[in-house]
C-alpha cells in the first residue's frame, strides 16, 4: 500500500449492489479510500473497530436484513461525530423525514447521482467536519471513571479451523457499553494508550474471564484457545506480566488455553523489557500473537522473534485480498513464510464463503470473522460446530463493467 493511499479519507458505504459498489470503488479509488460491505450487520461490526478513522458513512436505504435508516441510527450510535449520508431512490416524506430526525443524517442523495455528485458531495462533508469542534476526546480518567461505574464486560467472536471450519475458540473483546454511546470502542482503547488505566481495564477483564472459564469449556470444549488484545505497554511491566502468566495458568486449570495478541503497529522490538517479558511468557506455555500483521508490509522482521508463535492477518489486506492479486499474492506468500518457521496463521474479518475457502487454499490454520458468528456473550453462543448446522452464502463476483451513474 502507498503512503498516498493511506492518507486518502476513509469512506465507508453499504449498499447490497455489488456492482454499484465497485463501480464506486474504481472510479474514486483515487480520491477516497473506500470501504464497502452489502451487509449492514457486517459494516456495524467493521466500524465499532475503526471508528477513529472514518470520515464519512453512506448508506443506501433499501438494504436486506438492515434497512438504511436503521443503519445509519445505529451507525451514528457508534460513531456519533462522523457524517452520515443516504442514498435513496424512495423521495416520500416520511422516510426521508425518519432519516433526518432519528438517524441523524447530513443529506440525502435521490438516485441516480452521478460519480461528480457524490465526490463533491462527500469533500464537501469532510471539509464541514473539520472544520467543527473537536475539543471533546477520550482521556485515562474518563475510562477510569467509567470502570469505577463497572461500565465494562464481555464478548466473544468464534474462531474456526479452515479445514472443516469446526470452532475452535474465540476472540475476547471489551465493551463498555455507556462510554460507546460517546465514542467508538477503538477511540476509547487508543485514549488509553499506554496509560496505566489500560492495565486496570485488562485486570478487570480477566477477572470476568476467570469467572467465565466453566461456560467456555462448557461451549467451546475442553482444551479449547481463547484470545485477548495486550497492549506491549502491558507486557513492559514485569509486575504486570507476572498476573497474565497467573491468569494463564489459572485458565489452564479450567480446560482453557488462553493466548495473547498484540498489535503489529505498536510493537517496538527495541524495547528490552519487553522482549525480555514475552520471552518469559512464552517459555511458560503462552502462545503470543502479532494481531493485524501485513497492514505494515515491512513488517517481516518480527517473525524473526521465536517467542511469536503465529500472526493474525490484518482484516483490511483480508477484506482486499479477492479483488487483489497484489494483496492476494501477498497473503499467500505470509502464509508460505509462516509454515516454514512453524508460526500459526489466523485470518480475521473473513465476511464470505469464497474469502474462506481461499484462505483454506492458501494453507491458513484458522478464520475470524462475521461470516461465522458475530461478537456475542458466551452465554448466549450455541454449542455447535459450525460446519455442520451455519449454510455458507452463495458467491456473488462483481460485474468488470464501468458503471458511472448510482442507480
Amino acid at each position: 500500500m502507498s503512503d498516498a493511499k493511506i492518507d486518502l479519507p476513509t469512506i465507508l458505504m453499504v449498499d447490497d449492489d455489488e456492482k454499484l459498489l465497485a463501480s464506486v470503488c474504481r472510479a474514486l479509488a483515487g480520491s477516497f479510500n473506500l470501504v464497502t460491505y452489502v451487509n449492514g450487520e457486517a459494516a456495524l461490526e467493521w466500524l465499532s473497530e475503526n471508528h477513529t478513522g472514518v470520515q464519512v458513512i453512506v448508506a443506501d436505504l433499501v438494504m436486506p436484513i438492515i434497512d438504511g435508516i436503521n443503519f445509519l441510527k445505529r451507525a451514528g450510535r457508534c460513531a456519533p461525530d462522523v457524517p452520515r449520508i443516504l442514498l435513496t431512490g424512495n423521495v416520500s416524506a416520511v422516510p426521508l423525514r425518519e432519516a433526518a430526525d432519528q438517524a441523524k443524517v447530513s443529506q440525502i442523495l435521490t438516485k441516480p447521482i452521478s460519480i461528480t455528485t457524490l465526490k463533491d458531495v462527500l469533500s464537501r462533508a469532510i471539509k464541514d467536519r473539520q472544520n467543527e469542534d473537536d475539543s471533546e476526546k477520550v482521556t485515562p480518567l474518563i475510562v477510569d471513571g467509567a470502570i469505577d461505574q463497572s461500565d465494562f464486560c464481555t464478548m466473544i467472536q468464534p474462531r474456526v479451523r479452515a479445514g472443516d471450519f469446526a470452532r475452535t475458540g474465540g476472540e475476547i473483546l471489551c465493551r463498555m457499553p455507556e462510554l460507546q454511546k460517546r465514542f467508538g470502542i477503538e477511540q476509547i482503547i487508543e485514549g488509553c494508550r499506554n496509560q496505566p488505566v489500560m492495565n486496570r481495564l485488562t485486570t478487570q477483564l480477566m477477572g470476568i474471564m476467570i469467572d467465565l472459564a466453566p461456560v467456555y469449556r462448557k461451549t467451546l470444549g475442553s482444551g479449547t484457545r481463547v484470545s485477548m488484545n495486550l497492549a506491549p505497554c502491558s507486557i513492559n511491566n514485569t509486575e504486570f506480566v507476572r498476573s497474565l502468566a497467573q491468569f494463564a495458568d489459572e485458565m489452564r486449570e479450567f480446560g482453557v488455553e488462553i493466548e495473547f495478541e498484540i498489535p503489529e503497529r505498536q510493537l517496538n522490538m527495541a524495547d528490552e523489557n519487553f522482549v525480555k517479558n514475552a520471552k518469559f511468557l512464552a517459555a511458560r506455555g503462552t502462545r503470543l500473537f502479532v494481531d493485524g500483521f501485513g497492514a505494515n508490509k515491512g513488517s517481516f522482521e518480527l517473525l524473526r522473534h521465536e517467542f511469536f508463535a503465529g500472526v493474525k492477518l490484518d482484516r483490511g489486506l483480508v477484506g482486499r485480498m479477492m479483488d487483489d492479486q497484489l494483496d492476494a499474492s501477498f497473503v499467500s506468500w505470509v502464509v508460505q513464510i509462516c509454515r516454514k518457521i512453524d508460526y500459526s496463521i489466523i485470518a480475521v474479518g473473513v465476511e464470505n464463503e469464497a474469502t474462506a475457502l481461499r484462505l483454506r487454499e492458501y494453507g491458513v490454520d484458522e478464520l475470524q470473522g462475521y461470516l461465522f458468528g458475530m461478537p456475542q456473550p458466551i452465554d448466549e453462543l450455541v454449542p455447535s460446530n459450525f460446519a455442520s448446522d451455519v449454510f455458507l452464502p452463495q458467491v456473488i463476483v462483481p460485474d468488470a463493467g464501468h458503471d458511472h451513474c448510482l442507480n
